[in-house]
């Protein structure tokens, strides 16, 4: 396993995507009349480690980035570095010797710094004209590589920042709304919701783009046991088509469009300008944090405790919580839980059942909660952002049935996945409530209680290490959590294995045919490229890292 790696190492050029060196290059003097077509906005690709390798190496300067590495504030403005270190192949590392390489490599040659939609015109119709791979890109937050590609030119998004508060009125939804440009974050959209008196439905992330994967790929979050997905809450999306056409797609402008992008993953349809999203009065929401740990315990009373809250779940989130927590074979950290329009003794009520458990196991634990008089303070109070390129993950979405039927078998199977060393991730949630509206969030979410995700520890200093943890979530991790569900399951194409070998399946459920049969109308040519996204099974990465026809 390795990314680039085929079959074959060989390729008929002409069915492949121009790449740097090939005859088929723009000159230099194309992309300077390129780069005037567009106003002066195609940004070269210089590596963000540059400073810490060959003759521009500075000792300092180096330093003080490698200090900020995983922080998504050190990626994000830039318009080539990614957050997800495996994807970028080693190209300029920050954290390898300075006599190692630092080339252009596995991130984009080139992007675009997108302001309006004659941008996105031109540089789709650059990409096509010349055969180069494009890719969409915001803050660069992706842990399965999208918004980079050897040889690509980024249609880079970041900039795209208008967020308006809205009086929408269609056939299907009439009341207060947010359009948000394809460059805005979470928590600007959170803070401008809050500013008006009203909250959107958003992960926890708060430097996640709103616009892009997270909602295009269903996108879970804090607010979805009361509101839904954030493809349920999508009134209207606004993008640029393969064809360069400017293009509404809602439920009743372009509706097989609309489907799509709602759930059907990120980058794939066409590019997005805009979204428009439901907009809900915000108010009194509580948090509650809760850790414990091993400390004292044996590991089979740890875990004991671990179930005793897997086993409360189901009366937590039926009372309208959601919830996060991480945990390894020693910890466990809830953090938060959150009850919007919920008192704090309601939340307090609602965790004495868990909390009865650990003192009677013996387990010394630590517990907060608070009022907070809008879910943004609650946002920002007890949501903690966490860092990335961290980890390599994959995971599922558990349904109900296995949390209430096979809590047992779920601990036990969550206890052996930490004996590797692992960190789980656990987001508990109910959207079982079809939306008025049909999107292409595929059935399987409607049926869950938790996503979990699992992620082995990215080794900076050993690619063999990688593809080692790579083979050991494929082979080992991922099935055991498989093994609790019919069928094996599904996962949020946002957390799921990059080489996940059922992608189509785990990924997309039952639309994928209908999603690709979409894509196919929009973009017949595959302009539109991203790991795992619908179609890519028709491309291959080569040993070079170019995109080929597969």
């Amino acid at each position: 396993m390795g990314f680039g790696w085929t079959q074959s190492t060989a390729a008929n050029l002409t069915d492949c995507r121009c790449f740097p060196g090939d005859s088929c290059w723009p000159a230099a003097v194309v992309w300077g009349s390129f780069n005037n077509t567009v106003g002066g906005k195609l940004v070269a690709t210089v590596p963000l480690a540059t400073p810490c390798h060959g003759a521009a190496f500075n000792e300092a300067e180096c330093d003080a980035l490698r200090a900020t590495w995983l922080l998504p504030s050190t990626h994000m403005e830039t318009s080539s570095s990614i957050m997800a270190p495996w994807f970028a192949n080693e190209s300029c590392e920050a954290f390898l010797p300075p006599t190692s390489q630092c080339v252009t490599g596995a991130y984009v040659q080139y992007s675009v710094d997108a302001r309006e939609a004659s941008d996105y015109q031109a540089t789709i119709r650059f990409a096509k004209d010349h055969n180069i791979r494009l890719v969409i890109r915001n803050t660069g937050h992706d842990w399965l590589g999208k918004s980079t590609g050897a040889g690509a030119i980024a249609l880079w998004t970041h900039h795209m920042k208008d967020i308006q508060i809205l009086d929408y009125e269609s056939d299907h939804y009439t009341g207060k709304a947010l359009k948000a440009g394809a460059g805005v974050k979470l928590i600007d959209a959170y803070k401008a919701a809050h500013n008006a008196g009203l909250v959107i439905v958003g992960g926890t992330g708060p430097t996640v783009g709103l616009a892009g994967g997270y909602t295009q790929g269903g996108g879970h979050g804090l607010l979805a046991t009361k509101f839904g997905l954030a493809a349920d809450q999508a009134l209207e999306w606004e993008v640029v088509t393969a064809d360069g056409e400017i293009r509404s797609a809602s439920p009743t402008k372009n509706p097989d469009l609309y489907w799509a992008l709602a759930g059907g993953g990120g980058g794939t349809y066409a590019a997005v300008l805009s979204l428009t999203v439901k907009a809900y009065p915000d108010g009194l929401t509580s948090g509650a944090n809760l850790t414990f740990s091993a400390a004292g315990v044996s590991p089979d009373i740890f875990f004991s405790g671990v179930e005793a809250y897997l086993a409360g779940l189901p009366v937590l989130i039926d009372a309208g919580t959601a919830s996060t927590w991480l945990l390894n074979k020693e910890t466990f950290i809830l953090a938060p839980a959150v009850g919007v329009g919920m008192t704090r003794e309601k939340m307090d009520q609602l965790h004495k059942p868990v909390l009865d458990k650990l003192q009677g196991l013996g387990i010394k634990y630590a517990y907060y909660s608070n009022d907070f008089p809008s879910f943004f303070d609650m946002f920002q109070a007890v949501n903690p952002e966490t860092a990335i390129g961290t980890f390599q993950i994959g995971g599922r979405l558990i349904p109900r049935t296995v949390v209430t039927e096979k809590t047992h078998a779920f601990r036990k199977v969550l206890q052996n996945i930490t004996q590797y060393g692992t960190w789980i991730s656990g987001l508990a949630f109910n959207v079982s409530n079809t939306p008025d509206v049909p999107n292409a969030a595929f059935k399987a979410w409607r049926e869950t209680l938790v996503s979990i995700v699992v992620g082995t520890f990215y080794d900076y200093q050993s690619r063999e290490n990688n593809i080692a943890n790579q083979k050991l979530m494929t082979n080992t991790l991922v099935p055991q959590l498989s093994s609790l569900i019919p069928g094996g399951g599904h996962a949020y194409l946002n957390e799921g294995d990059m080489w996940e070998p059922n992608w189509q399946e785990v990924f997309y459920g039952e639309n994928y045919e209908r999603l690709l049969s979409i894509k196919d109308k929009y973009d017949p040519q595959g302009i539109f490229y991203g790991w795992t996204a619908v179609g890519s099974e028709r491309w291959k990465q080569m040993e070079d890292l170019r995109l080929c026809k597969a």
